[in-house]
């Protein structure tokens, strides 16, 4: 139950207030436990960020996971699903902050963030392959950097609909553009 605290406090403190904002008194605070309950889950504020950056991973992949099995086997459907899913999940919060230092953080912390990201980008990459591109990995990374581009946009105030549409039209356009014969 503490440590469901822990990882809660340090998630609404890391996407509200970002990275600097998630300390061990902090967390305590926010989750209403003495500091010492916070020291039995994390040893510093880096190992803090990295519990509530792995914890929006989860819960992200967990989020995409339930939208491709709605989306069915179509992979401009697949394509959406996945876009649409990240950005709203962006726009309810559920993106660090982009200025999460990750070389901060321990060796097996970057580990397992790096195999979460993966576990995000692997759909991603089989819809633009299934979808006939050519240059999957370079469409995958491009594609990526739209989704992620426009989460700043969607902070200031545009509709998640809107980003959706325009990261879709512009996947589609570059999937077709390197389509295979």
């Amino acid at each position: 139950m503490k440590e469901r605290q822990v990882v809660g406090a340090a998630v609404e403190l890391l996407t509200g207030e970002g990275p600097s904002a998630v300390t061990p008194a902090a967390v305590a605070e926010r989750a209403g436990l003495a500091r010492t309950s916070v020291y039995q889950y994390a040893r510093s504020g880096n190992d803090l960020v990295a519990l509530a950056v792995e914890e929006v991973f989860v819960r992200v992949n967990a989020a995409l996971a339930d939208a491709l099995e709605a989306a069915g086997p179509d992979p401009v459907d697949r394509l959406e699903a996945i876009i649409r899913t990240v950005l709203q999940g962006a726009a309810d919060g559920h993106a660090p902050d982009q200025s999460v230092d990750v070389a901060a953080l321990r060796d097996g912390q970057q580990a397992r963030l790096r195999h979460l990201h993966d576990d995000l980008m692997a759909p991603l990459a089989a819809a633009i392959q299934g979808a006939g591109a050519e240059d999957v990995p370079a469409l995958t990374a491009i594609s990526w950097g739209a989704i992620n581009g426009v989460v700043p946009l969607i902070g200031h105030g545009m509709p998640v609909d809107r980003a959706v549409a325009l990261v879709v039209a512009y996947v589609r356009a570059g999937v077709a553009s390197t389509a295979r014969e």
